[in-house]
């Protein structure tokens, strides 16, 4: 397949990576808001690891017929977004990330693969009823209370469907604490890139200004009132900024 025309000529294609624990649904908020002709690929990420994640990406884009993509993750989703733009520059059209970063160092990696161990090792002994709520609960996601009771419950029943087995796989093979950091391989990305952090969420706003400097054509780009889930929290100021950045790409 084609990526397709409109009357002013060929579509452009935008790849959307979900984060951990989430699906591609979680994208169509934002794809309601981003005014355009495009055509969005949102696909439920299965990989445990980020060769496995590439891959997804690639076969995704092989069967779709796509040659150059916007492309777009959150999070986890985020950092297999910047593999892939390191690894395939020349696919993408513009890149942008909400926080995001391409792997902890020194201690902090050590600290965070025994705790993404210790989650691991729960999720399987006490289920997706138990992660559910636990995950919900952690400080880094209260910002979407802000978006009412109806949105989280949205939130909660989404989180239900998951697999305990494969969180707990994704984990111990893709999270932050699993991943060897990267950012030496940031420099071949090429594509205008945004980095996006929410300004309540401390250490990615630190993370959002280091990608901006690790990548050459990169900028840092903050959303006030907005904390880790900048789109899922403010999907309507996520949604100018994204909108701008493609018309530059």
């Amino acid at each position: 397949m084609a990526e397709g025309w409109a009357a002013g000529g060929r579509i452009e294609t935008i790849t959307c990576l979900h984060g951990f624990s989430q699906r591609g649904d979680s994208w169509d908020e934002v794809r309601t808001l981003v005014p355009g002709a495009r055509r969005w690929l949102t696909p439920d990420i299965r990989a445990t690891t980020l060769p496995e994640a590439e891959a997804e990406v690639l076969a995704l884009w092989r069967r779709a017929g796509v040659e150059r993509t916007h492309l777009l993750g959150y999070s986890q989703g985020g950092r297999v977004a910047l593999w892939v733009a390191a690894a395939h520059p020349e696919r993408l059209r513009t890149l942008t990330t909400i926080g995001a970063h391409a792997g902890f160092e020194d201690g902090v990696r050590e600290r965070r693969a025994d705790a993404d161990e210790e989650l691991a090792d729960r999720i399987e002994r006490e289920g997706i009823e138990w992660f559910a709520t636990y995950w919900a609960a952690r400080p880094l996601f209260a910002g979407q209370a802000r978006r009412g009771a109806a949105f989280l419950e949205r939130m909660d029943a989404a989180r239900r469907r998951n697999d305990p087995g494969h969180l707990a796989a994704t984990l111990r093979g893709m999270g932050a604490g699993a991943v060897e950091p990267f950012w030496d391989r940031l420099q071949r990305i090429d594509a205008p890139t945004l980095a996006v952090a929410g300004a309540d969420d401390a250490p990615y706003v630190a993370f959002a200004h280091r990608l901006a400097e690790a990548i050459p054509s990169a900028s840092a780009a903050l959303v006030p009132g907005a904390g880790h889930a900048v789109h899922l929290e403010r999907p309507a100021a996520f949604a100018g900024l994204l909108a701008a950045h493609l018309a530059g790409g």
